[in-house]
């Protein structure tokens, strides 16, 4: 295939939708060939699992049946030797027939499970990596995140994120496109906000009123007096984002976020640009009278419906879009082949943020246990579509990359040399296997919250890093505050508000990380793409 994909969305639907499902099948072909198990075989094991699981089924409607049977036969006390005689023994029956089909169907999994076994183990977690760097040669996957390349995009492309300490990293997947580095972030993110907490109290009183009859009367009044206090509270957000370094605008920062434009009708479209229009007029018009540089561009469906408006260089703005790029971003928008307007872009100088709401809540790679089953046929059905389903969503959050031609011209060669480095894996992937670890081993004891976990290289020592974890947790501490109300009778009240009150709480611990084929006799805690968390 051609080395820059020029049009994203129709190379997808013509030919690279059809090859990835050529180049899965073809994998999956292969890991059956070289596991050598017998398809029919297991084939009649399953018929025989289902058959029995059926039976089972049936026999358990009927023993319900029978037992509700008795229960009423029972109440009818002259019926009581029919249940003796007749019903008990049935369903004595049943259960022993039951148990029967429980052992026999337990046989069946057992054998499917092995006659399984030799192709399930042959599974991995780089499988659906390697599948795609089959369909789009210029993609390529790193085993692991290193501080090599974490350093590069520090250095040549702008790659920092504000409030570092807000949030952590739990998944990480690292590649390069035409040799532009990319890395994909299942992040954490920690916010402080605020949590309105109630509190309320019934009061009564009596008071004295005139009747229809003019007569004096007294009479008891209630009321449930309300009262509120405000008070901070930690929130944490998961975010999946696809970081992608080009040198392309190195100057130009820009965003724009996912409107779900795709979901309008043309009209609807239409009547969307011409309302556009009138806004980018009148910034132009702003910009002139200012003596500003923003400008619009002649191709309003592009400037309304990408919506970069609040772009820093309007030179390298349209050094990037290109009519082709221009072109294709409207393309991707509208069209429902994807996933549509589902997209943010966010641009930093020479980083650029993917973050789509397709890939929000999905994990950033797919895992052995994403096929494994006792049954060929449901295992192959999970490779296939599953390995499917991830390519498309790889794909389309690289889309408006690639919609970009010259987002995938190679880095030019007077980018800073990154020298050999002591350090081997990155702040992220550590942070990552921190995270895969059982909490108890990084957050304080009185943690009850989620925790945001950092990592810091300390030194490298016999063939593993030492790392230092520090968790940032709260402890959650029940509080009351009193308030004053003024109730109906004329009177304050006090009304007791419970509210919980987050202490901030921080433990650190130092762990070794290390290639997992050179672990032996240690006390592994975590293992992720390769590597190991160990004491």
């Amino acid at each position: 295939m051609n080395s820059v994909i020029y049009n994203p969305l129709e190379e997808y639907e013509k030919s690279l939708k059809a090859l990835h499902l050529d180049n899965t099948n073809s994998f999956f072909d292969n890991l059956v060939k070289q596991s050598g198990i017998n398809i029919d075989q297991n084939h009649e094991t399953v018929k025989n699992y289902i058959n029995c699981n059926d039976n089972l089924r049936k026999i358990r409607k009927k023993l319900t049946f029978f037992k509700i049977i008795r229960v009423l036969m029972i109440i009818t006390i002259l019926l009581i030797p029919v249940v003796i005689l007749k019903i008990t023994p049935k369903i004595r029956d049943l259960k022993n027939q039951i148990e029967k089909n429980e052992q026999e169907s337990e046989i069946f999994l057992k054998e499917a499970q092995a006659q399984m076994l030799p192709l399930n183990r042959l599974f991995t977690c780089r499988d659906a990596l390697k599948i795609i760097e089959t369909t789009i040669p210029q993609l390529s996957f790193e085993p692991c995140f290193s501080a090599k390349q974490e350093t590069d995009m520090i250095t040549n492309f702008d790659f920092c994120e504000p409030d570092k300490d807000q949030q952590t990293t739990q998944e990480v997947l690292a590649g390069k496109y035409n040799e532009n580095p990319f890395v994909f972030e299942n992040k954490l993110i920690h916010t402080m906000g605020t949590e309105t907490y109630h509190g309320y109290k019934t009061i009564h009183w009596s008071e004295t009123y005139i009747d229809a009859d003019g007569k004096r009367r007294r009479r008891t009044r209630t009321q449930t007096l309300h009262a509120s206090v405000i008070k901070p509270k930690p929130f944490y957000t998961n975010q999946v984002v696809l970081n992608y370094g080009s040198q392309g605008g190195p100057d130009l920062s820009f965003s724009r976020d996912a409107s779900l434009l795709h979901l309008k009708n043309d009209k609807q479209i239409e009547k969307y640009v011409k309302k556009g229009e009138k806004k980018l007029k009148k910034m132009t018009d702003e910009a002139i009278s200012q003596n500003d540089d923003f400008m619009s561009m002649s191709n309003s469906d592009f400037e309304v419906l990408f919506d970069a408006l609040d772009r820093t260089d309007e030179v390298q703005y349209r050094t990037l879009f290109t009519p082709l790029a221009q072109t294709n971003m409207v393309d991707l928008i509208l069209s429902d082949t994807g996933y549509g307007d589902d997209f943010s872009f966010i641009k930093t100088k020479r980083m650029n943020k993917i973050i789509s709401n397709h890939s929000q809540g999905r994990k950033i790679n797919l895992e052995p246990d994403d096929y494994i089953s006792y049954s060929f046929d449901i295992i192959k059905e999970n490779f296939i579509n599953k390995n499917t389903e991830f390519f498309k969503a790889v794909y389309f959050d690289f889309a408006p990359i690639l919609a970009i031609p010259i987002y995938q011209e190679r880095p030019v060669n007077s980018l800073n040399p990154i020298p050999d480095m002591t350090q081997k894996y990155s702040q992220k992937e550590c942070e990552a296997l921190a995270n895969a670890a059982d909490s108890e081993y990084m957050v304080h004891s009185g943690t009850k919250t989620k925790a945001i976990l950092k990592s810091r290289f300390i030194k490298s020592k016999d063939n593993a890093e030492e790392i230092c974890v520090t968790a940032y947790t709260y402890d959650i501490v029940p509080q009351i505050d009193i308030v004053s109300v003024l109730g109906g009778d004329g009177r304050y009240h006090n009304v007791s508000v419970s509210w919980d009150e987050y202490v901030p709480l921080k433990s650190s611990s130092n762990f070794f990380v290390a290639d997992s084929g050179s672990v032996k006799d240690k006390d592994i805690i975590a293992t992720r793409n390769g590597l190991c968390l160990f004491k």
